[in-house]
């Protein structure tokens, strides 16, 4: 007998950081389809035995070269313009606590962004509306958290 397996097409769970300071937003330049040369926050899936959090952490290290402390939850988004999967997006505030700024892995580039002269080419609805809450939270004074 067969044991009906149901395929559930469900969105994918990923995970980043926001990471904004004196020096600006840090983004990084995408370096692989989809959006290439597009700017994106560090992000990236989970892998399967992962926590949201430990993503982020790896995730920020290995396009940024970064080491980064996650200050809590900066929120959770979701957008249906990746042609490759429905993302479920978990986005940390994070700090800075070590390694040095060097684009690698998937990113072309690394850098920080005022908020009113940010890239042109924003990858991911998602990631737009977070940035969106981002200016949103500072108008009203609630972050960092």
């Amino acid at each position: 007998g067969s044991c009906d397996f149901i395929y559930y097409h469900n969105p994918v769970p990923a995970a980043g950081v926001v990471i904004y300071g004196p020096e600006g937003l840090l983004l990084v330049q995408r370096a692989h389809p989809p959006c290439v040369g597009w700017w994106c926050l560090p992000a990236g899936y989970m892998e399967w035995d992962e926590s949201p959090e430990k993503t982020a952490v790896r995730e920020t290290r290995e396009e940024t070269g970064l080491a980064v402390e996650l200050n809590g939850l900066f929120g959770v988004y979701s957008g249906d313009d990746d042609p490759r999967v429905n993302a479920v997006l978990a986005l940390y505030s994070a700090r800075i606590i070590g390694g040095k700024l060097q684009a690698s892995d998937d990113a072309s580039d690394a850098g920080y962004f005022a908020l009113d002269a940010l890239p042109e080419k924003v990858a991911f609805a998602a990631h737009r509306q977070a940035i969106a809450g981002l200016k949103k939270k500072l108008a009203f004074g609630a972050f960092p958290p």
